[in-house]
């Protein structure tokens, strides 16, 4: 090898110098020993755990429905997730009535969730938490290692609607974890695209196109070829 028609090669990801090519080579996302490994380590992990933060409303459904059909294609794990927010101003009895509503509607929105799974045929676990809920589906992502979060683009009760904001769009933007968001408008996975039929009766009148040999059977043709 000529020295003086080489290129070096660096590592893509760290920059690590690799070894020497022939100017006009190509290699195409070079990687370096260390780096090669953590890659094939990524890919053979895939998505092993899913958080889905369930809520009593349609998108959340949507979102959810979209977690069981990557359950079933790739073997993840689900887990359900509802976050019951801190209220600490106003009147103690308003205070009392409204932590105590948001706890039956965490428990029923986790209860619908679990016997729609089970419906399904997918056995979820559940978490139910205190707190800032965009704050703690990042937080309990990342400190139980989940792979994916896929929730609703906006799903939020009525009550939780007067206190916060969009969850889905913080989340998205401040989540080290991937983020898939699901709109309500997004079609069902795992459903054939209806087609108009055809109609079998116009068909019926077309004649079928003529044979080669100007309808003259095999045999015939080679008899006057003078093969028999």
């Amino acid at each position: 090898m000529n020295i003086y028609n080489t290129q070096q090669i660096k590592c893509s990801i760290c920059g690590r110098f690799i070894g020497e090519l022939d100017k006009g080579s190509v290699i195409i996302f070079p990687l370096c020993k260390t780096c090669n490994k953590k890659e094939k380590k990524i890919i053979r992990k895939g998505i092993n755990k899913i958080l889905v933060p369930v809520d009593i409303t349609k998108k959340s459904t949507k979102a959810l429905d979209v977690a069981i059909y990557l359950s079933r294609h790739l073997g993840s794990s689900i887990t359900l997730m509802y976050s019951i927010p801190n209220i600490t101003m106003g009147r103690t009895s308003l205070i009392v009535d409204t932590i105590k509503q948001l706890r039956e509607e965490a428990t029923e929105s986790i209860s619908q969730a679990k016997i729609y799974c089970s419906k399904k045929n997918v056995v979820a676990n559940h978490r139910i938490t205190r707190g800032d809920e965009a704050e703690q589906i990042i937080k309990i992502a990342k400190k139980s290692d989940y792979d994916l979060i896929v929730m609703g683009s906006s799903g939020k009760g009525a009550l939780k609607e007067m206190i916060f904001g969009s969850i889905s769009n913080y989340v998205f933007h401040n989540s080290d974890i991937p983020v898939l968001t699901v709109k309500e408008t997004s079609a069902k996975l795992d459903t054939k695209i209806s087609r108009p039929k055809k109609n079998n009766s116009k068909n019926k009148n077309k004649q079928k196109p003529a044979r080669q040999g100007r309808g003259v059977s095999f045999s015939k043709m080679k008899k006057r070829a003078g093969l028999e």
